[in-house]
């Protein structure tokens, strides 16, 4: 089965991540994640919103509600 082009539940998970400061090597460790897979999940989410920065795509989907607070 082929991947939906939007951000998944562990997407938003990352990117809630990030938004609080942690490192991809941090987020890969607090998801059980191997580091390539994080940095390869936030380099799509990137290319997706067509955003300049790692961190855009993060304050977009918190902008729009789609994320929440890590830990709440």
């Amino acid at each position: 089965m082929a991947r939906e082009p939007g951000p998944d539940a562990v997407d938003l998970q990352i990117l809630s991540l990030l938004l609080t400061g942690l490192t991809d090597s941090s987020v890969a460790k607090e998801l059980a994640l191997g580091a390539r897979t994080v940095q390869w999940r936030i380099k799509r989410l990137t290319d997706l919103s067509g955003a300049t920065s790692r961190i855009h795509p993060g304050r977009c989907a918190s902008d729009y509600g789609r994320l929440t607070r890590h830990g709440s």
